[in-house]
This record gives structure tokens, C-alpha cells and sequence, in this order.
């Protein structure tokens, strides 16, 4: 039995994937009393099926299900789809095309598409480049409204929480109204990642809480946060992406300047 990060680099995909076509019904793991995944060795060859499925034939998840005979019920955890519709108002308020708005971010325009219709859901790398296309935020885009009030003091249970894409993923505003920097706090599931490298203007840095995280930099740069207390700082010019590697959950300060999520 292969917990999901060890069946994740066999398949060829990220954790995230396996999360999110499990809530799909293309796989069903076997779960320890702790609620983790275990992946069998028919479960690897199944998700390396799907992924054939997927990459090769371009299938979607539906289309799958009926190929390999499964009931066309999705998992008991909904996919967490995106509010596509502030994209569509940002392209049709500078008057892009779908196919600008897509050779801008550097994505499908049959994703950007599906993503305004609010009909599939986004990782962190993708939301992030339509975000630095648009000139605009993740707090922006998807977050609530702003309201004039704004303080100095940010209260823990009253911090602004950003969902995105999944439950795997929850990023919480620590700042009101900071114009050159943007304190957050990060809280990853198990294998959680950003799906993706992405990068932007500005600089990064993270402190890790608790739990684990590799980061990669550019093209040969990988660095290893596993002990509290452990910090790293880094270009946004730099291709990045990330990848929660604890056997549970991560918790990291992350700071960003200028604003970026």
C-alpha cells in the first residue's frame, strides 16, 4: 500500500491530481484510521489508466467513468469549482478575446473558457497567471468584497480567508490595507501544490510553522523547509512551485511584495 505522495510520483502526477479524481469517482483509496490515503497496487495501475485517459485521449472525467464502468457519481467531497465570473469581467472590460486573454496568462483558451463558465476547477499556478495578466490579486478576484474600514490590528478570528480551488489549499490575509507587502498565512493539506510553476514581479519569503515544504526556484534550484523556524526568501521573477511534503498538514508565514495573491 502506497500512501498518496509515494502514488503520485509513480503515476506521474501530483497529489492534488489524485485528490481531485478521487472527488471525481475515478479512484477509491483505502483510508487508515488517521483518514489518510492508501493506494494499492490496482489503484496505481486504475490511476495510471486514468491519467493515459486524460493526457493522451483527452477525456474528461465523465467520459472516463463510462470507459472504465464506473458509476457516474463523483466522490462525497463536490470538486470545489471557481466563481469565473470576475474573469469574464476583467476580459470583457478590457475588451480581450478569449484567445488574448489565454496567450497572456499562458493557458488553454479551452481552460480560460471552461474556467469563466465555472464548469472546472483551478490550481494556484493557473489562478496566479490569469491574476498577473489581468494586473490584479487573488484577494481581488476571489476574495470578499473590500469594505473602507481597514485596520492596522487584524484580529485572528476575523482574518480574511481565500479558498481556492479545493479545501486542500486555505491562504489567510494578515494585513488590512498594506500597500507594499502581503503577510499570509498558508495552511496546505497533505500533498497539497501549486500544480504548477508560475512566477511574477516582486520578492517572496516564506517561514515555516509547522509540517514541510519543497520549494523549486528557476530551473536548478529545489530547497527543503522541514524544520520550524526554517526561512527562505527568493525573487517572484523566478519561476516557482511548491509542494507540501509533511504527513499532514503545513502551516507558513508567506510574504509577498507587492501584493500578489
Amino acid at each position: 500500500m502506497y500512501r498518496i505522495g509515494e502514488a503520485a510520483r509513480r503515476v506521474g502526477v501530483s497529489p492534488s491530481a489524485l485528490r481531485l479524481w478521487e472527488r471525481q469517482g475515478l479512484v477509491r483509496p483505502a483510508r487508515t484510521r488517521g483518514r489518510y490515503r492508501l493506494y494499492s497496487d490496482d489503484d496505481l495501475a486504475r490511476l495510471d489508466q486514468v491519467r493515459r485517459l486524460r493526457q493522451v485521449d483527452r477525456l474528461n472525467a465523465p467520459g472516463i467513468r463510462r470507459l472504465l464502468r464506473q458509476p457516474a457519481t463523483p466522490g462525497p467531497d463536490a470538486e470545489r469549482r471557481v466563481d469565473g465570473r470576475p474573469l469574464r469581467r476583467l476580459r470583457e472590460r478590457r475588451g480581450w478575446s478569449l484567445r488574448t486573454a489565454a496567450d497572456r496568462a499562458g493557458l488553454s483558451v479551452s481552460f480560460v473558457s471552461a474556467l469563466e463558465r465555472g464548469v472546472t476547477g483551478a490550481s494556484i499556478s493557473s489562478l496566479q497567471r490569469l491574476a498577473a495578466a489581468y494586473e490584479t490579486t487573488l484577494l481581488e478576484l476571489f476574495g470578499p468584497p473590500r469594505t473602507d474600514a481597514q485596520s492596522r490590528l487584524v484580529r485572528a478570528r476575523e482574518r480574511v480567508a481565500l479558498r481556492l480551488a479545493s479545501d486542500d489549499i486555505r491562504i489567510e490575509q494578515l494585513a488590512s490595507g498594506a500597500a507594499q507587502l502581503e503577510p499570509q498565512l498558508f495552511v496546505l493539506a497533505e500533498g497539497a501544490s501549486s500544480d504548477g510553476a508560475y512566477a511574477h514581479d516582486g520578492e517572496e519569503f516564506l517561514y515555516l510553522l509547522s509540517g514541510a515544504l519543497t520549494v523549486w526556484v528557476g530551473d536548478d534550484e529545489t530547497y527543503r523547509l522541514t524544520d520550524a523556524g526554517d526561512a527562505l526568501s527568493f525573487p517572484s521573477t523566478l519561476l516557482h512551485r511548491w509542494r507540501n511534503d509533511a504527513s499532514g498538514e503545513t502551516r507558513l508565514l508567506w510574504i509577498n511584495t507587492p501584493p500578489t495573491f
